[in-house]
């Protein structure tokens, strides 16, 4: 199972956990989220990843163009929409070799089937807990959920993971999860993350 970190964007924070060799980094590009790294993060630092370490920018509702701009720009892998984007706004976005994660918010229940439309134009999709804001909330969803999805995307688990449910994971087993994703449990402050807990955490995975 890969870990993804995300909401990151303070350099002297983004090298230290490169030093733990996370799968994926996720920079989220959104004027409302406290975690907002637009116009704060260093390109030639971005640049300079590993190909160990895929750099994911974080959207929503974002101008099409705006988002190939920032692809360009840090050279991002993949990118993570985390709004209402359509399915021809993602085909628009593979059209242009974009790698790309849709993100669904699961509430006390949720139709899976509303995800086929989306398949032939994503690598993966992201489930989060429902809740005020969109992601970052630290809440966890019930993932009995998951059983009803038909597990023919591959996908990230986001919402509320931490050291003390990290174990609980293995009840999973047989599903499709591509990688966990963290964000708001591990921080010291939003945006900056502590490196001990989340060196804790990919020891434990």
């Amino acid at each position: 199972m890969k870990l993804k970190v995300c909401g990151m964007r303070e350099s002297q924070n983004i090298e230290q956990l490169l030093a733990l060799e996370p799968d994926y980094m996720g920079f989220i590009f959104y004027d409302k989220s406290p975690r907002n790294a637009g116009g704060r993060l260093d390109e030639e630092l971005l640049h300079s990843f590993p190909e160990s370490t895929k750099k994911m920018g974080v959207f929503v509702n974002a101008d099409f163009n705006d988002v190939v701009e920032k692809v360009g720009k840090y050279k991002l892998d993949l990118v993570q929409l985390h709004g209402d984007e359509s399915v021809e706004y993602v085909a628009n976005l593979f059209a242009v070799g974009i790698k790309v994660v849709k993100v669904f918010s699961i509430g006390e229940s949720f139709d899976f089937k509303q995800l086929k439309k989306y398949n032939p134009f994503v690598d993966y999709f992201l489930f989060d807990t429902k809740g005020k804001a969109r992601g970052g909330n630290g809440e966890v969803f019930n993932w009995e959920i998951l059983k009803e999805y038909d597990q023919e995307v591959p996908f990230f688990l986001s919402g509320g993971i931490d050291l003390e449910n990290v174990s609980e994971l293995k009840e999973l087993k047989g599903m499709n999860i591509h990688a966990i994703d963290v964000n708001s449990k591990f921080e010291l402050a939003p945006g900056l993350k502590d490196i001990g807990r989340l060196k804790d955490l990919k020891e434990n995975i």
